[in-house]
């Protein structure tokens, strides 16, 4: 049994540092002292703010104490019965929140291969959600490809376009600083600007046509609809964020007008053939191998300590905030 620390919320924007007890590990269970967390802005963000309506699922998923956080790396300190896939120092990455140790099945966790910092290691959770996303979208070799909004889930969707082989992939959003997170990642075209002000623009960029694939990244009820009307004839919508007011989503005359396909896409959709256990080694190996390029994605570090300034930095300075890592080295 050991003492450790954890982020937790108690209630609508209200953070605190929780002391917690935690024991070892069972069987096929690895324990793992936590080096790194990752914030996801966008989940916890809604989460914190509780930016949702009553009674719908977030309602019912968000109760106190909530334990936010799902992507953690670091060194595993202690093996359980019957785990064969890990040994005592091995770097790995899990779907686990903000603490300073946690336990998870083996199977649930990321082996980090060499050459990969544990930094690099912690996005594997938005690549792994996006990935879902790739694979209903269905690359194909000279696909148009846009992508509504360029905040983390937006920032793996166009980079999964990009190494599957799209001829264009055109990144969107009003806000500048965030599309400059793409510079040295690929050949992209971004456009700083809303999409309902840019579907000419698109057009022209594709080559006469609209995009054959949308993907819409950024969990705004009102931005959904505008994405439809950038899709193509024939075209596919891959929605890949969820909002906390899906009541006020609204289809547009493209859906029948142009013959549109809407696919949505998230994390829990694993199959045999499509799941983390696959993602994880294919991603880290483009990483290393320079297909998906993550320099520079990183805008702010966070000791541990301050749990309320971390997310006052990103409730109040959205714009500016992409990659946050809290650090939970002593």
């Amino acid at each position: 049994m050991s003492t450790e620390k954890r982020f937790a919320f108690t209630g609508k924007e209200a953070v605190e540092l929780q002391t917690f007890e935690l024991g070892e590990p069972g069987e096929k269970s690895v324990k793992i002292r936590t080096m790194a967390s990752m914030v996801s802005t966008g989940t916890e963000g809604i989460v914190f703010r509780r930016a949702f309506t009553a009674g719908n699922h977030w309602d019912q998923w968000v109760k106190y104490p909530f334990f936010p956080g799902y992507s953690a790396a670091g060194y595993v300190t202690a093996v359980g019965p019957g785990v064969s896939r890990f040994k005592v120092g091995d770097r790995v990455v899990t779907r686990n929140g903000h603490a300073s140790a946690s336990i998870a099945p083996e199977d649930q966790c990321y082996r980090i291969p060499e050459g990969l910092s544990f930094e690099d290691a912690l996005w594997f959770a938005f690549a792994k959600i996006t990935a879902m996303g790739a694979r209903v979208a269905r690359y194909q070799l000279g696909d148009r490809v846009a992508v509504v909004g360029s905040g983390l889930i937006g920032q793996f969707s166009a980079r999964w376009a990009y190494a599957a082989g799209a001829a264009k992939v055109v990144v969107i959003d009003p806000v500048a600083e965030r599309l400059r997170y793409l510079e040295g990642a690929g050949s992209f075209v971004t456009l700083a600007e809303p999409v309902a002000q840019c579907y000419e623009k698109l057009a022209e960029i594709c080559g006469g046509e609209l995009p054959n694939i949308v993907v819409e990244a950024t969990g705004s009820a009102r931005v959904f609809q505008d994405a439809l009307k950038a899709v193509g004839r024939f075209g596919k919508l891959v929605l890949m964020t969820d909002t906390g007011t899906p009541e006020e989503q609204r289809l547009s005359g493209e859906v029948i007008t142009r013959g549109l396909t809407i696919v949505g896409a998230h994390d829990p959709q694993e199959r045999p053939e499509w799941n983390s256990g696959i993602i994880a080694p294919l991603f880290f190996g483009m990483c290393l191998d320079g297909r998906i390029r993550l320099n520079g994605m990183v805008s702010h570090h966070f000791s541990y300590r301050n749990p309320a300034e971390v997310y006052r930095t990103c409730m109040e300075e959205r714009n500016t905030v992409m990659g946050v890592v809290i650090n939970w080295e002593e």
